[in-house]
């Protein structure tokens, strides 16, 4: 009995699932990043901290803002519980919350956004929507209790 099949494949072609998969990789990526960290033994406290801001023209501008403790060794380590960002639009600059991870995003009733720790982790990250004329912007401040303990980046709309 021969297991020869003659008839087609069903479901997609190989190029249309190679194509797909272009898209979904990035997503993949970032929804598996935390969950990795979180199954691995217990980090250290970070003695350091890095922020990063990119901006997704594609996604609607959004802003992907994060923060990343890291040991001596630059690998993941714990930030303290209680690190904070805060986000101060520029006038006429309106801010809305897409996601928060790792940290308490509150958009406040004079269009700021504040968010907390609320308990040691390696990372956080948040996005953000803003809208506003050209040349307007706002100010990322975020605050670790490891030095350099404050630091503010101003983002310019355009």
């Amino acid at each position: 009995m021969s297991m020869h099949n003659d008839s087609p494949p069903s479901g997609p072609s190989r190029r249309t699932v190679i194509k797909g998969a272009a898209w979904s990789v990035p997503v993949v990526a970032a929804a598996v990043a935390t969950p990795l960290a979180a199954a691995s033994t217990a980090p250290p406290e970070a003695t350091f901290w890095a922020t990063g801001a990119t901006v997704s023209v594609v996604s609607g501008n959004v802003t992907n803002f994060t923060v990343e403790g890291s040991d001596a060794n630059g690998e993941l380590a714990l930030l303290p519980a209680g690190s904070s960002v805060t986000i101060v639009p520029d006038a006429g600059v309106t801010l809305a919350i897409v996601s928060a991870t790792g940290i308490v995003a509150t958009l406040n009733p004079d269009g700021s956004i504040t968010a907390v720790t609320p308990a040691d982790v390696t990372n956080v990250r948040i996005q953000i929507r803003p809208t506003g004329p050209s040349g307007s912007g706002y100010a990322i401040t975020t605050n670790v209790d490891i030095e350099p303990f404050t630091e503010t980046i101003d983002v310019t709309l355009r």
